[in-house]
């Protein structure tokens, strides 16, 4: 039954029963890195070439025809968007366009996490430590965020951390190979007084598909004065 109903699907995507010589002969490609990078859908693809790239222009300005287009269909794309994922006007929207490895450097960059690379020439004078990767500026404890993470993650959201001035722990699993909620718990004790405590969690393993517990994750965070990100790169919300 699954099977049926996404086959219309299937048999849109571009290149779905593409072949390429090898030494064996003629073979079709297979792929397996959804995660990683989606395929063209052949009729939103269609879409885009009909309606929009014709008037591709500068945004934020309504001067000519291509910018008046350009500005109401970036506006409506993130209406849509708010839309199906039940945000507000309370809510702010920021587009990335690389995905979750954009996505994660970027509100590292906002909060003022991120270490710029060229601050490495400076190191004596900021008193960075050499090979410890996470510990890049002096600062006194309690001043230093702390961030939570889930044995789960995707490198994009467990390597980039180690690039900014937060220190970095990682959620403990559970023997069946859970989020062990009992440890994060502990964790947030440890860690009470620090002012700035970030759990940034996957909400689906890439690898297994096991879901990770965001919710119960984020009321933990929120009762120790913590806030939550997660990472729906391979879940929809």
């Amino acid at each position: 039954m699954t099977e049926e109903y996404f086959s219309k699907f299937r048999d849109h995507i571009i290149g779905v029963d593409q072949t390429f010589e090898t030494p064996f002969g003629k073979q079709t490609i297979l792929y397996a890195d959804w995660i990683a990078s989606g395929r063209m859908y052949g009729p939103i693809e269609d879409r885009v070439r009909k309606e929009i790239l014709p008037f591709v222009g500068n945004t934020h300005t309504e001067t000519t025809v291509t910018g008046t287009a350009m500005t109401k269909a970036y506006h409506h794309a993130k209406h849509y968007i708010k839309e199906q994922v039940n945000a507000n006007e309370q809510d702010v929207l920021v587009f990335c366009g690389s995905g979750m490895t954009g996505a994660i450097n970027k509100m590292q960059r906002i909060l003022g996490l991120k270490v710029p690379d060229r601050i490495r020439d400076y190191s004596s004078q900021f008193n960075i430590e050499d090979g410890s990767g996470h510990r890049l500026i002096s600062c006194e404890d309690v001043n230093r965020p702390i961030v939570f993470i889930t044995h789960m993650e995707h490198h994009s959201n467990h390597t980039s951390w180690l690039e900014t001035i937060v220190d970095l722990e990682i959620i403990q699993a559970t023997e069946t190979g859970r989020v062990d909620l009992d440890h994060f718990e502990e964790l947030l004790k440890r860690y009470k007084d620090r002012k700035f405590k970030i759990a940034s969690v996957t909400a689906c393993s890439n690898v297994t598909g096991l879901e990770t517990p965001y919710h119960e994750i984020a009321k933990l965070a929120h009762t120790y004065d913590g806030v939550c990100f997660v990472d729906f790169a391979c879940s929809g919300p």
